[in-house]
């Protein structure tokens, strides 16, 4: 299959910008940063730069792996000895760079620069081998492989994943271990591969904090701030929103929105993000990039190494 010169001219404009807020967090960044202000330089700059917001950038602290961004109200700061991951996903035309890095504030130990080092590794060897009619298998056999032998695990139920036009999560499902999947990779197909890597037990749980939502499948309702993120989640297009998007940008309060939300969920109007942890309350690595499938791959999000 081969890749419309304008689609991929957005896959790459959407990468290059996704690339550069991931990397320029390393500005920002430092013991009393809050939350928010690295939220809204990474979001205002993906807006500066003539492209779109994919979803509300992922800011994961320590055991948290993923779907934590800030809350409107949102007072954390960062402090010595977090490791934090910027997950971050930009559009240009529907056409999505997906892609993290983690940082860590002061100085890790030992043991935390080799895991940040294996999780580098894993991503890097699992580039290296792709190509059209690559089964996905292979990518989680090699994964796997590499994380057991450095002794740190792979979080098994996190997953890499194929990109669409305005699809986050396509097919495939790409697992970072072991596996007999038959899936074959195809020639012009974009994907993101983002393994996750722990001194833990290498699961990660829902929590009952949810701050990210999506719909779907827009449903009726008579309630008036349902109807306005229904709204909001359509313009989407079926992409992420941040609550704290609706609070600040549709002046609602949080009262009113957790009412509208109670609404929504009663008749399936919404889809809601849960954030994950680690089941043992262990720190957890992650780094991503959106590949586009040719014989010669293009990683699309490549910035500071």
């Amino acid at each position: 299959m081969s890749m419309d010169k304008e689609i991929l001219e957005s896959y790459k404009k959407a990468g290059k910008i996704a690339a550069y807020v991931r990397d320029g967090c390393k500005n920002i960044m430092k013991p009393g940063t809050k939350l928010v202000e690295i939220a809204d330089w990474v979001e205002g700059e993906i807006l500066r730069r003539g492209a779109e917001i994919a979803f509300p950038v992922n800011i994961s602290i320590n055991h948290v792996a993923a779907h934590y961004t800030p809350d409107w109200n949102d007072e954390t700061e960062l402090k010595e000895g977090d490791m934090v991951k910027i997950d971050v996903g930009v559009h240009v035309n529907g056409y999505i760079g997906d892609t993290a890095r983690t940082y860590y504030i002061g100085t890790p130990t030992e043991e935390e620069k080799k895991m940040m080092e294996i999780n580098k590794t894993v991503l890097k060897k699992a580039i290296e081998i792709l190509r059209p009619g690559l089964k996905i298998s292979e990518i989680g056999n090699l994964v796997g492989k590499i994380a057991e032998e450095s002794g740190f695990k792979i979080i098994k139920n996190l997953t890499g994943h194929g990109l669409e036009r305005f699809d986050l999560h396509s097919e495939p499902q790409i697992l970072n271990f072991p596996n007999n999947s038959s899936y074959t990779l195809s020639e012009g197909q974009a994907i993101a591969i983002e393994p996750f890597v722990t001194n833990g037990s290498g699961l990660v749980n829902d929590t009952d904090q949810e701050l990210i939502f999506s719909v779907f499948h827009p449903v009726a309702t008579r309630n008036m701030d349902a109807r306005k993120i229904t709204q909001f989640g359509k313009e989407r297009l079926g992409l992420p929103f941040a609550k704290r998007w609706i609070i600040n940008g549709l002046k609602m309060s949080d009262v009113r929105f957790r009412l509208a939300l109670r609404e929504l969920k009663m008749r399936n109007g919404i889809y809601a993000y849960p954030v994950l942890s680690e089941v043992e309350g262990s720190k957890v690595s992650q780094f991503e990039h959106t590949i586009l499938i040719f014989d010669k791959p293009i990683v699309t999000t490549l910035g500071e190494e």
